[in-house]
């Protein structure tokens, strides 16, 4: 490929803010120390970066973006930049939630040091199909969200696939990580290896493409070739060398119509670059060896655009949980063992601010039964018996239980309330199992009232107490987090409504929590006060009975 086709992009290049996201240029190594330690090291972070500015040394920085902060579809994004300018190639893993060879092996190309050149790394670009180990999201598969007739519908995952899309015009190559079923072979050789499965091929949308915004002719085939002879070489295992598998989705003919829905076919008609599908088999039960395998193919296609790698990412390893910090009616956190348990009064609030263990990525919090599936920095009431499971992806890797004092001596200085005993850890089927049920408790309605609404604004968690306003962008995401009440223990029952809103779910029962709301986007004005557009209602209920109301002000 002619290095006049593609543009570059230096390594002082800066990134735009995005809605959702935050922005650091601190080392990525530090995100789960304990916070002591991280001041320090971002101060002594800003001296070095400083005395770098002011000197001649080459620039070489790596920025870490978090979209969607603190909600179960949270996205970051790395780009590493070389010592050297060069071309750029974007990885997308985890797409698709049950691929793990994909986000895995991106995983290890986040942390990487450049030479020359440049890289785009979305290891987990929905993550909230990994969490459930499942292709789909919560709105479907996120890979058929690329056509211009999807880009009108407005949620989460269509917010993410809009992130994708900046990300990729960036890029002078897209490559998407994936496990296909079987082995791909032109001819029928079995069940498990013909035309119609996906593993171990490289998959493109046709033998060349003349981009219309490039004024260039793209050579697919060629360049895929280029790289499967490089590749296949060190492939052992002759089953598990990569094969060409052209879909053909620019003609007429194709057999692939879906395709065209993908990022891979976007990048290629829309952005003018070279996309692929990069996919290893199922079939392949070793994480470890798909990894592998993912990233010879990527080293090739790096090799082929002259980006250099100076020093490698983090070495795929096992999950190792070290503790889990938790704080109690707004203390300091507490440094709480994996497998252990910690008794609180009833109705303290509970927060885990921060999971600490060898692998830094994919890792949430998820209070059984009572929130979403990322529940980390969520406060949460706790009235009864809970289970927080700590997973690594969609990997079960720890858990806390959180037990009720009953002697009645309970310490009364909350910033204490909290006390520690370790218990043997569980066997692997009993980490996912909620805590003993707890019968309904029977109440006087009329004794029932809430008092605060949490909502995620932006990525930033803010409370409104009831009857009160609070003043939202119109053009950024929102997300009901719960809503707390004079009695605790009913607090996981109480539905919020947001008037004018429809979530995306087959039925409609009248509770959005846990869904993103994109205000201009999704709210019915005749739902808003006086038809105006301006200020709208959110009902809280209980067993159909309204108990409190709050407002959002959209400015």
């Amino acid at each position: 490929m002619d290095d006049s086709e593609r543009k570059n992009v230096a390594s002082s290049q800066t990134t735009t803010p995005i809605q959702n996201q935050t922005h650091s240029k601190t080392p990525m190594f530090h995100s789960r120390l304990p916070i002591q330690l991280r001041c320090i090291l971002g101060m002594l972070f800003c001296l070095f970066s400083f005395s770098v500015t002011g000197s001649s040394a080459a620039p070489h920085q790596s920025l870490h973006d978090v979209y969607l902060a603190n909600t179960e579809h949270e996205l970051h994004v790395f780009r590493i930049y070389g010592k050297k300018p060069g071309k750029t190639i974007m990885l997308i893993g985890g797409i698709q939630g049950d691929e793990p060879g994909g986000y895995l092996t991106a995983d290890l190309y986040a942390d990487i040091n450049l030479l020359q050149g440049n890289l785009i790394v979305v290891p987990r670009a929905n993550f909230y199909s990994i969490l459930l180990n499942q292709r789909d999201g919560q709105t479907g598969d996120m890979n058929r969200k690329f056509g211009e007739q999807e880009d009108h519908k407005k949620n989460t995952e269509q917010e993410i696939v809009s992130i994708l899309k900046k990300l990729i015009g960036e890029a002078d190559c897209l490559l998407n990580l994936h496990e296909g079923s079987g082995f791909y072979n032109p001819v029928w050789v079995s069940d498990m290896e013909n035309p119609n499965r996906y593993g171990q091929s490289i998959i493109f949308d046709a033998q060349t493409y003349f981009g219309k915004n490039s004024q260039q002719t793209i050579d697919l085939e060629n360049l895929a070739l280029r790289v499967i002879n490089r590749v296949n070489p060190q492939i052992e295992n002759q089953r598990h060398h990569f094969k060409l598998n052209n879909h053909e989705t620019t003609s007429i003919n194709t057999k692939h119509i879906e395709q065209r829905k993908s990022a891979s076919y976007y990048a290629l008609t829309q952005a003018n670059i070279p996309a692929f599908g990069v996919e290893t088999s199922k079939s392949i039960k070793s994480n470890s060896e798909k990894v592998s395998l993912q990233k010879l193919v990527i080293n090739s296609f790096m090799e082929e655009f002259g980006i250099i790698p100076d020093t490698p990412g983090l070495r795929h390893e096992k999950i190792e949980l070290a503790y889990i910090l938790i704080k109690v009616n707004g203390g300091l956190p507490y440094a709480v063992p994996n497998g252990s348990k910690i008794m609180v009064e009833s109705g303290d609030e509970v927060i885990v601010t921060d999971i600490i263990a060898n692998l830094d990525r994919g890792l949430a919090a998820d209070f059984l039964d009572m929130g979403s599936y990322n529940d980390t920095k969520v406060p949460f009431r706790i009235a009864q018996a809970a289970k927080v499971v700590i997973r690594k992806d969609a990997e079960t890797c720890g858990w806390v239980d959180i037990n009720i004092k009953s002697d009645g001596n309970a310490v009364h200085d909350k910033s204490a309330a909290v006390a520690l005993s370790l218990q043997e850890q569980p066997k692997e089927s009993q980490l996912d199992s909620p805590p003993p049920p707890v019968s309904k408790p029977s109440i006087p309605l009329d004794q029932l009232h809430a008092e605060k609404l949490i909502l995620n604004v932006d990525g930033r968690l803010m409370f409104i107490d009831e009857g009160k306003e609070i003043s939202v962008p119109k053009d950024k995401a929102l997300v009901i987090k719960g809503v707390q009440s004079n009695i605790s223990r009913l607090d996981n029952q109480i539905f919020a409504n947001l008037r004018g809103f429809a979530p995306p779910k087959a039925s409609n029962d009248g509770n959005d929590i846990n869904y993103s709301v994109y205000p201009e986007q999704n709210l019915w004005v005749r739902y808003s006060e006086d038809k105006a557009g301006v200020r709208y209602p959110i009902d809280a209920t209980y067993e159909d009975k309204e108990i409190g109301k709050f407002w959002i002000r959209l400015e």
